[in-house]
């Protein structure tokens, strides 16, 4: 007979990489590819990046606050985080797309391919990967993140943009840095505010568009209260967001709670 004995244990998580480890990566990302054409390319070029670069691309997600070190191993911040999580897996993210443009850029150079070919399908990629982003905005899940140290309040970009009308006096609602507001409050001092993050959650244009022209937003998940962290939609009546909770009864189904949100001062 043989004895046999389980013994419990836990797996050691890989060591995190230094700088120097992430420059050599950069520089052989090639060597993870599947298709061996596109392999070739990212080794012909030596990864991504150049060797001119790839230290300017690191120094500059310190700078950024997307990674920071600690010791000489490189740690993801939050803002990082979120950005990983919002990203994902799509084809902005993978050597494949950087092998794939340097080939062209490398038939450009050779005279065998279009510049002007090459700058319209890479728009018409931009507007594409955009596109999937704003349809993938609701199912992000950030919890547990710090989103609210990390927003951008004030982008003059933005600041006097109109998103929408004021649903108590009908002017313009536009960007006043920390919220929306209507642009009638200095001459009828309507009240109307919309803000920008309701319990860590930043409000989507679509959000913003939905509560505005339908009174209602989808689910939105992640809102952190202090005890805990729950789904839930938004309403807005009579100039005021409240929560919407969808709850299940024998009786009667989709059911709903509400709770209000203040956002007016």
């Amino acid at each position: 007979m043989v004895e046999v004995r389980v013994k419990e244990g836990k797996t050691q998580a890989p060591k995190r990489y230094t700088e120097g480890q992430l420059i050599t990566l950069m520089k052989t990302a090639g060597k993870f590819l599947e298709n061996e054409e596109l392999e070739k390319v990212l080794n012909k070029v030596e990864g991504l990046g150049t060797e001119a670069t790839r230290a300017g691309i690191i120094t500059m997600l310190k700078d950024r606050q997307y990674i920071e070190v600690k010791k000489n191993q490189v740690y993801a911040t939050d803002k990082g985080k979120v950005l990983i999580e919002a990203v994902g897996d799509a084809l902005l993210a993978s050597p494949e797309l950087t092998a794939k443009w340097e080939e062209r850029l490398a038939q450009v150079g050779e005279g065998t391919a279009s510049a002007a070919y090459f700058m319209e399908q890479t728009k018409k990629l931009v507007t594409k990967l955009v596109q999937e982003t704003q349809g993938q905005v609701s199912d992000w899940d950030f919890s547990g993140l710090k989103t609210e140290t990390i927003q951008r309040e004030r982008s003059k970009f933005t600041l006097g943009k109109k998103v929408g009308h004021c649903t108590l006096c009908g002017g313009d609602l536009v960007d006043k840095g920390k919220l929306y507001g209507c642009a009638n409050f200095k001459k009828t001092n309507c009240p109307f505010t919309l803000p920008k993050t309701i319990l860590g959650k930043r409000l989507t244009p679509k959000q913003i568009e939905l509560l505005l022209t339908n009174g209602k937003t989808g689910k939105i998940k992640g809102f952190k209260s202090k005890s805990k962290t729950f789904d839930a939609c938004l309403q807005l009546e009579n100039g005021k967001v409240s929560f919407l909770f969808e709850t299940h009864t024998p009786s009667k189904k989709g059911a709903k709670g509400q709770g209000n949100v203040q956002t007016n001062s």
